[in-house]
């Protein structure tokens, strides 16, 4: 029985799919193909560099946008010999004691040194762990005392329940206030994170551009390119 004749294994079909690949790898581009390789990585450096360029800027500019904001405000952090223990013991308050909010972990920590004085300013005026939406009904029920003692012209009434209702009024004012000013520092945080990020992606864009730009010039200028003979 001749070769020929005999029919192909599975070892022979392997071996047959493996010969083909590596031939295929083995494979020489031509010039012209090579030319479209450089072609293609010249371009993709230079999108890159430009993308990343773009990247960078934005984020600066929002990180610079955010620290005007913040510095326009003219806060202060307050310096470590005045800060009690609690305050102390905040995130930040000992670090940065003494200097001028300008950064959005500054503003972080901040924000917690006001939140801190608004629990205690509601556990000293007896609504521990209030907040603005909680001190509504008490507001209330002291508004309707107000009315009732004027009705009934009881002044000892009226005073008592009139100072309480000024309190409690005057407590969820200061709620509002700091919630506020809370909310817009932890804005300024979390857009000064996004500041920080984008410069971030922009500096991954400009390593991506950098290794095609080394590609590029490594096989320009390194003799690495085909002979135009080949394959």
């Amino acid at each position: 029985m001749s070769y020929l004749s005999q029919p192909l294994t599975a070892s022979d079909l392997s071996t047959s799919e493996k010969g083909s690949s590596f031939s295929y790898l083995s494979h020489k581009l031509s010039a012209a193909m090579w030319t479209r390789v450089l072609v293609l990585w010249l371009t993709l450096a230079i999108a890159a560099l430009v993308v990343g360029g773009i990247a960078a800027g934005m984020g600066i500019f929002i990180r610079g946008n955010i620290q005007e904001e913040l510095t326009s405000q003219q806060i202060n952090f307050p310096a470590a010999a005045e800060l009690s223990e609690h305050e102390a013991a905040l995130p930040g308050m000992l670090e940065y004691a003494g200097e001028p909010l300008a950064t959005g972990n500054q503003a972080k920590a901040y924000s917690e040194y006001i939140g801190l004085h608004m629990s205690e300013s509601a556990e000293e005026a007896g609504y521990p762990g209030a907040a603005y939406a909680t001190l509504g009904a008490p507001q209330r029920e002291l508004r309707a005392e107000v009315a009732a003692a004027k009705e009934a012209n009881n002044e000892e009434a009226l005073a008592e329940a009139q100072a309480k209702l000024d309190a409690v009024t005057a407590l969820r004012n200061s709620m509002l206030t700091g919630n506020n000013l809370r909310g817009n520092l932890l804005s300024a945080y979390g857009w000064d994170n996004v500041g920080v990020g984008v410069i971030a992606a922009g500096s991954v864009i400009f390593v991506i551009a950098l290794v095609f730009f080394l590609l590029f010039f490594f096989e320009k200028r390194k003799g690495h390119l085909p002979l135009p003979t080949a394959i």
